[in-house]
């Protein structure tokens, strides 16, 4: 049987990891730009073949670059709301 303190002192502290204030908002600005180039692909992709519902292969394909964009704005932007109220930031 393990005791409870043993238990604890063998747990990595999260403080250890924590990543500084100032690192993770670069972070954030490095994915707020990689979202803002995936929808600028998307809208070029639109400019350039200026797709509709007639080609199915080139709609698709726009909704695609537009629903990746989407998917991707929300994972980074669900990361950071979590991470910024977490432990893993030093304050």
């Amino acid at each position: 049987m393990v005791s409870l303190k043993d238990f604890l002192l063998e747990q990595e502290d999260i403080n250890e990891v924590a990543a500084k204030k100032r690192d993770l908002k670069k972070l954030e600005m490095k994915c707020n730009k990689i979202v803002k180039m995936m929808k600028g692909v998307a809208q070029d992709f639109s400019k350039i073949y200026k797709p509709s519902t007639g080609d199915a292969v080139l709609y698709n394909t726009l909704k695609d670059f537009e629903e990746i964009a989407r998917n991707v704005d929300g994972e980074y932007g669900g990361f950071f709301e979590y991470v910024y109220n977490s432990d893993y930031v030093e304050q």
